[in-house]
């Protein structure tokens, strides 16, 4: 009887312990009461967190990160902007411009971004557009669509609610990402504090960031907080740590700094970056047809970095899309194939391969002066 009672625990003991093991080795997938939220790797776009991150929502604020990147690429950072009437009388968040006020474009963007001035993204939208603020706006769609954001709609410059004024997670994740790829955009948004000109005033106008993970979360470089009662509280952050640089969305948030920590959290703690290929590594030798050299070396143009779990390993599969031959001449950089990287049947990154060195085609008047060249070296 006792050796019944001994061996029934012993197998509660074994059940038990199996049972901890499953759930300290589990996912634990974070719950969050923002109605969109998604993460995003922002060197290759990899979705690592998602939740309806397709369903067309209002932006509010973000919407001033399309604004940033068209003023920044389209803009002169030391043109000097004239504050209009129209632009002062923006509703919402100011930084307080007055009409016929004269302040550079960077420090406008500054406002923009810090701040969430409304009335500084009419200003740059004006300046942009040469006066026509509609101008500007067309420059804002035709950017997303550039981006591949084909859910997303803008009507004005700010993100003040508008039925036709809408993004959703995923689109908006991919207009910041490419925003992170411009040093003068990183470093804007990644600023806590700023002092900007206020040409009517004996002090300057002092801009605190208002996107509060910069201090809570480490690592945290980045983006835009927003707010309207259509759209509730949303925030884009961005996190650069452990070797991954992460974007995170989350709309109609009730706690956007909780949601945004949990999910950046997540990702940071189940997935790793993993060296695919360095920059410049030899990856093979493609034969030259006609050309001055029998053979060409190829390249891959970056690093090859992507997020990944431990469990999905086993699944990763690269395929170099390379051609068995190449027509001279060839030219230095010139692209001859890629190299895709999947998870399973998932395409995670697709990186074009280079020629390493121009090759010169093969004439009768080159061969004969290697021919002369030959001679005098063996004379």
């Amino acid at each position: 009887m006792v050796k019944k009672e001994v061996f029934k625990s012993l197998i509660l003991l074994i059940a038990i312990t199996f049972t901890w093991t499953i759930m300290a080795n589990a996912k634990i997938i974070p719950e969050v009461t923002a109605k969109s939220a998604i993460v995003i790797d922002q060197r290759t776009g990899r979705i690592l967190y998602s939740k309806n991150i397709n369903e067309k929502r209002s932006m509010a604020s973000t919407t001033k990160i399309m604004t940033a990147i068209v003023a920044i690429e389209n803009g002169n950072m030391n043109d000097y902007v004239k504050v209009s009437k129209k632009a002062c009388q923006v509703g919402g968040s100011s930084i307080w411009l007055e009409e016929n006020e004269i302040l550079p474009l960077e420090e406008l963007i500054y406002g923009l971004m810090l701040k969430s001035g409304n009335d500084a993204s009419y200003a740059i939208g004006e300046h942009i557009g040469n006066g026509d603020i509609n101008k500007f706006i067309d420059m804002m769609n035709r950017k997303a669509i550039e981006l591949g954001a084909l859910d997303t709609s803008f009507v004005n410059t700010h993100g003040l609610d508008h039925e036709d004024h809408h993004t959703t997670a995923y689109d908006l994740a991919r207009i910041s990402a490419y925003g992170m790829d411009n040093e003068k955009f990183r470093s804007i948004v990644s600023t806590k504090e700023k002092s900007i000109s206020w040409p009517n005033c004996q002090w300057s106008r002092y801009l605190k960031n208002t996107n509060k993970m910069l201090w809570l979360y480490e690592g945290s470089n980045g983006i835009k907080t927003g707010f309207t009662n259509k759209a509730g509280r949303c925030l884009v952050s961005a996190a650069d740590k452990n070797h991954m640089e992460l974007i995170s969305v989350v709309l109609h948030s009730n706690d956007i700094w909780t949601d945004s920590q949990a999910i950046l959290d997540y990702v940071y703690n189940n997935y790793s970056p993993l060296l695919i290929i360095k920059k410049n590594e030899f990856i093979k030798s493609i034969e030259v047809i006609n050309g001055m050299e029998n053979h060409c070396n190829v390249y891959s143009g970056d690093d090859i970095i992507i997020p990944i779990e431990n469990e999905e390993k086993k699944d990763l599969r690269i395929e170099f899309c390379l051609p068995k031959k190449v027509y001279a001449p060839t030219m230095k950089e010139q692209i001859v194939g890629d190299i895709n990287v999947y998870i399973g049947d998932d395409l995670i990154v697709q990186e074009d391969v280079y020629v390493k060195e121009s090759i010169r085609k093969r004439s009768p008047h080159l061969i004969f002066r290697k021919f002369l060249n030959y001679l005098k070296v063996t004379s």
